[in-house]
Parts: structure tokens; C-alpha cells; sequence
């Protein structure tokens, strides 16, 4: 069944690619999604995900990406996806994908899909113990109980979705508090796409690829207590199991270190029967926030 504009949820809509020419799609960012000030990053790696799988033989999904952000993007511009053919075989296939504003690349993703075949199968990782996503608030709920609430990350508190505005097109219900400088630089929360999704394995693996950067590298600075000059620069999934982007994922992040202006974060994805769905992880520029100038200092102009 086809579903019209209308019908499909935010989340689809956000993915959504127009045909330009032979390998060549269009990306927009709607009015409606989150931009953060910029194209969100999540957008740039799902839209290119979904530029590459069209070019793909039905059958081959993405297993495992690697994307690079080179420069911001503007959230009132088109964005261009080009893709080129890097491989075309029996199992496998290669493909790369920049995405263009204004004629220059802004960011690079190269993906490899694979044909589902049976093989050799373990599993040695296990998910942390949680409450389950039913008995946890949600953040229109957390929104309305005061932006101070300590389960609401502080990257949040200002753009909390509530009744009167538009729903964030991926739900997200946090585990635990959110303390930056107490304990480990970790965070777990579930998320899930607001409203139904196709029954498209490719539609929920560009899903769950464009939440991924909802809060993945913010941890990473959290502990230090600031959540400000964060750019991504690279990030790599791996896609172990057939996902359901709109049914609760929990996603484990914990950031290893941070050095040389650098943040770390890796993370671990688990549907609610316990088994590993993805692995990721993210590479950032952290800066901590510079103080203002006083008004009076003089300044120098050597």
C-alpha cells in the first residue's frame, strides 16, 4: 500500500529523497525537523543512507557505514547526494556518497550492504538492567514537569517537544538521570520512531541510523559539564540484526575518553529481548565555550 505525504510519520518524511538525475538524489530539511542550527547530522547520514540503498539490488541491506562530516549544513538549502558504484557483487556491495551544498561537499558516507545469508552465530554482551520504556516518563512529560528536571538531558531542556508543538520525529524515554560530572561519562535511553513505520528493512536501518546522533557524542562533553561546540567529524555503525525502528531500542553510549579537543563515544543498540542490534561509534571536536570579552578591555591589534 502507498502511503501519501500526509500519512507517513515525521521521521519518513525526514528521509525522504527526490531522483535528480542517474545516481543523484535530492535531501531537504523540513520546517518541521530538528536542525540544532544546522543540518542535523542525523538527517545528512539517513538521507545518504537512503540515496545509497536506491541504487542497490533488492536484497542487499546496509551492514556496516562510515561517515565523515566535513562541513555544517545549511538547513535552508537542498542537499545533493551523489552516489558512486564502488562494487557490485554476488554478496556484497560498495558504495559512496557526498552530499553537496552550494557545490561543495559537506560530508562523505561509504556503505557496504550485503545479502542476508546464515552463518555462524554468538553473542557474549548482555544490556545493562533498566526499567522498562512503559514505566518511564516521556519528554513531553519531563517538558512539563519544569525544563529542571534531572532526567531530562540538559541538551534538551530548551527544545523539549510538549502538546502545543510539533512531535520530535523519534521518541525518547531516559533511564536514569542525567548528571554530567557525576560518575562515568555514560547515558542509556530507549527511542523509537514516533508513529508506524513500512514494513521496509532498509526504511528502518536509515531510521535508526538518523537517530544514532540524537545525543550519542554530547556524553562525551557532559562529563566535563558544558554541551556546547560539538561537531561531529566521524562515525561508524555496524548492523548486526534485522531492526524495527519504531518499536523501543535501547541505546547504551559510554565515552572512553577525550583528548587533543577530541571526544570518543561508542555505543550498543538492543531490542527488548536482549539481543545486540548495532554497534557504533563517534569521533568530535569538543571545545569548552570560550568566556565573553568584557565590554571595556581593550583589544590589540598586533
Amino acid at each position: 500500500m502507498n502511503l501519501t505525504a500526509d500519512s507517513r510519520s515525521l521521521a519518513e518524511r525526514i528521509l525522504s529523497i527526490e531522483p535528480v538525475e542517474s545516481d543523484i538524489f535530492m535531501g531537504s530539511t523540513l520546517p518541521e525537523a530538528p536542525t540544532f542550527g544546522k543540518v542535523f547530522g542525523g538527517q545528512l547520514v539517513g538521507q545518504a543512507l537512503a540515496s545509497a540503498t536506491e541504487t542497490v539490488d533488492f536484497g542487499k541491506l546496509i551492514h556496516s557505514l562510515h561517515a565523515n562530516f566535513m562541513l555544517p549544513g545549511d538547513a535552508d538549502m537542498p542537499i545533493y547526494y551523489r552516489v558512486q558504484r564502488l562494487r557490485d557483487g554476488k554478496s556484497f556491495a560498495t558504495r559512496r556518497v557526498d552530499a553537496l551544498q552550494n557545490g561543495i561537499i559537506i560530508f562523505t558516507l561509504v556503505a557496504s550492504f550485503q545479502k542476508e545469508e546464515m552463518g555462524l552465530e554468538h553473542q557474549i554482551v548482555t544490556p545493562p538492567s533498566v526499567p522498562d520504556p512503559d514505566k518511564l516518563p516521556s519528554m513531553e512529560e519531563l517538558g512539563r514537569k519544569g525544563s529542571t528536571d534531572p532526567r531530562l538531558h540538559r541538551r534538551y531542556r530548551n527544545s523539549t517537544p510538549t502538546p502545543e508543538t510539533t512531535p520530535w520525529p523519534v521518541e525518547v524515554r531516559f533511564c536514569e538521570p542525567a548528571n554530567p560530572t557525576d560518575g562515568p561519562p555514560s547515558m542509556t535511553y530507549w527511542f523509537r520512531a514516533n508513529g508506524r513505520l513500512p514494513d521496509d528493512d532498509a526504511l528502518h536501518r536509515c531510521v535508526v541510523a538518523y537517530a544514532s546522533d540524537l545525543a550519542f557524542l554530547s556524553e562525551s562533553s557532559a562529563h566535563h559539564g558544558f554541551l556546547h561546540t560539538i561537531t561531529g567529524t566521524s562515525c561508524r555503525m555496524w548492523f548486526h540484526r534485522p531492526v524495527r525502528a519504531d518499536e523501543w531500542i535501547l541505546f547504551v553510549m559510554f565515552s572512553p575518553i577525550a583528548h587533543a579537543a577530541r571526544g570518543f563515544v561508542s555505543g550498543q543498540m538492543f531490542n527488548r529481548k536482549g539481543e545486540l542490534l548495532v554497534s557504533l561509534t563517534q569521533q568530535g571536536l569538543l571545545r569548552a565555550p570560550r568566556a565573553p570579552l568584557a565590554t571595556s578591555a581593550k583589544i590589540s591589534k598586533l
